[in-house]
């Protein structure tokens, strides 16, 4: 599977539906592209034309709110979330390391991805998960892990793969 072959099948009816409920102008873009982003886990681009077609909001303002806020995506992302905290604490404690160790075994060498290869999991830099005297800490699915070296993440990673019955693309079989 390619990161291409994850591309959301966008619902145009759907779209429409959000509009409609939301509203078309300007003052709709956030709520607009929280309710797609919410839906898809991403922005897909079809959906993001649908919204420029049916309102009164420009190409060029949609994509600049959607790239101005941190909280939205205009990549998919994997069947699972992986949050590295990267706040003060967790920084100084090596979350760097953390997203290093998570990326080798997902097999992300291209640094300006963030999704393994076969859509099973997105590691995600944050800003801080709020746990900081149990720094440093990685959120796998919501599930908060404390005090996480580079090995440990890896474990954690594993494990949780074995239970989601996911397939890592960094390692071969013998290493989960």
């Amino acid at each position: 599977m390619t990161l291409q072959n994850m591309e959301a099948i966008v619902d145009p009816n759907l779209v429409h539906q959000w509009i409609t409920a939301i509203g078309s102008d300007s003052s709709a873009v956030v709520p607009i592209l929280q309710a797609i982003q919410r839906h898809y886990g991403y922005l897909p681009r079809k959906a993001m034309d649908l919204v420029v077609v049916h309102t009164g909001i420009n190409a060029s303002q949609l994509y600049g709110v959607a790239t101005f806020y941190a909280q939205f995506r205009l990549k998919p992302v994997g069947r699972h979330m992986i949050k590295v905290c990267h706040g003060t604490a967790c920084h100084v404690q090596g979350a760097d390391r953390l997203n290093t160790s998570l990326r080798h075994a997902l097999g992300i060498s291209n640094p300006e991805h963030d999704t393994a290869s076969n859509g099973s999991y997105t590691v995600e830099n944050v800003a801080c998960i709020g746990c900081c005297s149990l720094a440093p800490v990685m959120v796998i699915d919501g599930q908060a892990f404390p005090n996480v070296k580079g090995a440990d993440a890896q474990r954690q990673l594993f494990k949780h793969a074995r239970e989601n019955n996911e397939i890592l693309a960094g390692q071969d079989a013998e290493n989960q």
